[in-house]
């Protein structure tokens, strides 16, 4: 009983290139997650950049509620802003420190590179309940999707 070892040939080369397909394939889809992770990843950290924004103003409203009550906080926007006072090494009213406040708050959103790209904060009042707003533009590669943190208090 004689083997023919032209019945063999090739099969271990079909062999090969399955596996290599197969292996393709598992490369393929891990650099696909890949890319998915990098990107909520950077969503992530916009989302955490702007809670932070809103924060600042929160707490630096806490901090001042004198000028709070007196109306200094309310219906801030990060586009009109006021000038920063001069008063800062020799002490502020309750006032000029709300002005400063604002001024540096909005100094975030403009600083290079800022802290999130393309971003907005507003500060309303309804009665004694604020609302922070931040709000960006989130660039990915199949769209610009607008994106908000919003974040209500009453002080």
């Amino acid at each position: 009983m004689s083997i023919n070892n032209r019945q063999q040939s090739g099969s271990t080369l079909l062999e090969v290139l399955v596996a290599v397909l197969v292996l393709s394939i598992g490369l393929l889809g891990v650099a696909s997650l890949q890319l998915y992770g990098l990107r909520y990843n950077q969503s992530a950290y916009l989302r955490s950049q702007a809670t932070i924004l809103a924060y600042d103003i929160i707490d630096r409203m806490r901090s001042n509620t004198n000028a709070v009550t007196a109306g200094s906080y309310d219906n801030i926007d990060t586009n009109i802003l006021p000038t920063d006072p001069a008063c800062i090494s020799a002490g502020c009213t309750t006032v000029q420190l709300a002005d400063h406040d604002i001024r540096e708050w909005g100094s975030y959103f403009t600083q290079v590179p800022p802290l999130v790209p393309d971003a907005r904060g507003t500060v309303t009042r309804a009665g004694s309940r604020f609302t922070v707003t931040v709000q960006w533009n989130e660039t990915t590669s199949t769209a610009n999707a607008s994106q908000q943190v919003s974040y209500n208090f009453e002080l």
